[in-house]
């Protein structure tokens, strides 16, 4: 394991399942690409929050999340079964659907980072 991964391992929290490490966040400062959660731990990564991403970038930045996920399937209300594939259209066409699922994805993205964060803190006593 090279010394940057071990420093990464040894600063993630045990409340945060390690696939999502690996999953995108957001994007960097500058919205060209999309960050995972992993660099947003190291304090010179500039990145950009949520509510600074257009839509656009927010529905790019859950359906990527969704196709990275082994698997992935959600029942809703009034739409039923929802596979990955089916999410991956919803989100990238922006349909109730897909605002639905985007929302649901910014909660878990919120609180995530609010681990991150609170971590951070603990660490810095």
């Amino acid at each position: 394991m090279s010394k940057l991964r071990a420093k990464s391992a040894a600063s993630r929290s045990a409340a945060i399942p390690e696939e999502q490490w690996e999953l995108p966040a957001t994007y960097s400062a500058d919205g060209t690409q999309m960050l995972p959660l992993r660099e947003l731990t190291d304090p010179s990564v500039a990145a950009l929050s949520l509510s600074q991403l257009s839509p656009g970038q927010r529905a790019e930045l859950v359906a990527r999340r969704i196709e990275l996920q082994p698997e992935f399937e959600i029942v809703m209300i009034g739409a039923g079964m929802v596979d990955k594939n089916r999410a991956v259209a919803e989100v990238r066409a922006q349909s109730d659907i897909g605002y639905i699922l985007i929302e649901v994805e910014q909660r878990v993205l919120n609180n995530l980072m609010d681990e991150v964060i609170r971590e951070r803190s603990v660490q810095a006593k």
